[in-house]
């Protein structure tokens, strides 16, 4: 249920929040070798980014994951599961990983060959856990905010208390 009601609204970071989590990701980039870190919440929408790719492949890149998560995790269910927390694409030539942060929250990585699973997975892992605190943060206080979603209600009752 607490995954159901996060999803409703969207994890908007301050401009200190982003700048830290930009310099972290600058940091993992390198130490890492991977191509690109993209940070993303579950209904698809992009939070963060860092690397060569461009804002609109990350906006793509960031909808096609949380569907690819979304499937991976019914998926788990049928199996019995309760979710599986990361899910990892091997291509010819590159590779994305895509881990679950928060109950909302996702990361994922884009790499080449020339990184092992291993570090990858070490990397996402340690990435995960030096942001989860910043957007556990950003999710709390996106809570209380209105939202599209949140706002049609109102805009709703407004209209049902007229009459």
């Amino acid at each position: 249920m607490e995954d159901e009601r996060l999803s409703k609204f969207q994890v908007v970071l301050n401009e200190e929040e982003s700048k830290i989590i930009d310099e972290m990701f600058g940091e993992y980039l390198a130490d890492s070798e991977a191509k690109d870190i993209i940070l993303l919440n579950k209904s698809g929408e992009l939070i963060a980014k860092s690397g060569d790719i461009t804002s609109d492949a990350a906006v793509m890149v960031s909808a096609l994951a949380a569907g690819v998560f979304s499937a991976t995790n019914e998926l788990a269910r049928i199996l019995g599961e309760k979710e599986f927390t990361i899910t990892f694409h091997q291509g010819k030539e590159t590779n994305i990983h895509i881990s679950l942060i928060t109950p909302n929250t996702l990361l994922a990585i884009i790499f080449d060959n020339r990184a092992p699973i291993g570090a990858i997975r070490f990397w996402a892992k340690k990435v995960g856990n030096s942001v989860k605190e910043i957007v556990k943060k950003a999710e709390k206080r996106s809570e209380g905010q209105k939202t599209p979603q949140n706002l049609g209600k109102d805009i709703e009752n407004e209209i049902d208390n007229l009459f």
